[in-house]
């Protein structure tokens, strides 16, 4: 579900991001969860499931060494997944704590390769290729089954759906490469594909087929996340080529809007449309955001006064209402933290 987005914003969220002490709408202010200390601004905290166990990725470093990053799951501390001093990134995670991504594993001939990755129980599964080289896997549902993207024998990267043991060609839109992002209980699937025009547009892969989601009126759009509805959350361009957060729901794209700037993106919805992502303020900085009953809140606004905290990108929403977000503090470190509601137990509180 996640951290898929256009590099301009990427690179903006981390500018300084002010903060207001005024509550979001419902005048509800939120508990912060500190996780740990994210090693470089690539690092995200990726996924969150019911249980609040939260899954990501971090660096750590040694003086004279090469930093490494690492896949992680947090419970009430930070536990690395994979082999210690491989490369390892981790996407997503379902319910029963099963966890996928990708490792830089060796392979024939003392060669190493990005293979996509299965942390289940202890193990971890290579789940293969369609015929290339490299794979990554960035969704899982409840059922094991698995998305992300695999190289094919030609070099391309196409989207995958591994169910059974089987990793299956989802094909594109006509183009050359397409990525699987997101997969529900229905192995739905969310993504991105070039066309035949070699354009990137979202597309949602259901009842076996790729469906093109098309744009906000610009050239480009790309899915990241879906819920048990297949609606679907990502970012497409206007006309004005300006990247917006959308919603894809009842067969049509939904301008989700910024808080004041030019630009935002969705990275995850949960079962009660409830979306989350990072948009821009009309001074250009970045802020965590909440979209729920047709209007989107700053996150930072649900903060107490002068907490110290600043939310950068929320990557993640439970069904609770539990919100994983990348943070800065007032001096300078990034963090990964998780937000409570109201009323809602704080998991891994320390």
């Amino acid at each position: 579900m996640k951290p898929r987005v256009p590099l301009a914003l990427l690179l903006g969220l981390l500018a300084c991001v002010g903060h207001t002490s005024e509550a979001h709408g419902q005048g509800a202010l939120y508990s912060l969860i500190d996780l740990d200390a994210l090693g470089a601004p690539s690092d995200k905290p990726a996924a969150l499931n019911r249980a609040g166990i939260v899954a990501g990725t971090r660096s750590l470093s040694s003086p004279g060494l090469t930093p490494l990053s690492r896949a992680f799951v947090f419970t009430n501390s930070i536990f690395e997944l994979g082999f210690t001093n491989v490369n390892a990134s981790a996407s997503d995670l379902n319910e029963h704590g099963d966890v996928v991504g990708w490792a830089r594993l060796p392979q024939a001939g003392g060669l190493f390769a990005e293979r996509a990755v299965l942390w289940q129980r202890g193990r971890q599964l290579d789940l293969g290729t369609l015929g290339g080289t490299n794979s990554r896997a960035f969704g899982i549902n409840e059922r094991v089954d698995i998305t992300g993207a695999a190289q094919t024998k030609s070099g391309a990267f196409h989207a995958f759906l591994f169910r059974q043991a089987k990793m299956t060609d989802l094909g594109t839109l006509g183009g050359i490469n397409s990525y699987g992002h997101a997969i529900n209980s229905a192995f739905d699937i969310a993504g991105v594909s070039d066309t035949a025009q070699q354009v990137r547009h979202a597309f949602l892969y259901t009842g076996g087929k790729l469906r093109d989601l098309g744009t906000l009126g610009g050239i480009l759009s790309q899915a990241n996340a879906l819920n048990e509805q297949a609606d679907v959350v990502g970012f497409a361009q206007n006309p004005a080529g300006q990247s917006r957060a959308f919603l894809y729901t009842k067969g049509k794209m939904i301008d989700l809007g910024t808080l004041g700037g030019p630009g935002s993106f969705a990275n995850a919805v949960n079962n009660r449309m409830h979306v989350v992502g990072a948009a821009q303020l009309a001074t250009g900085e970045n802020r965590a955001f909440l979209w729920r009953d047709g209007k989107m809140w700053d996150l930072n606004q649900s903060l107490p006064p002068d907490s110290g905290w600043f939310l950068l990108e929320a990557t993640d929403i439970n069904e609770s209402g539990l919100i994983l977000c990348v943070a800065r503090t007032r001096h300078g470190q990034l963090r990964a933290v998780l937000l409570s509601p109201p009323g809602i137990a704080r998991p891994g509180a320390r």
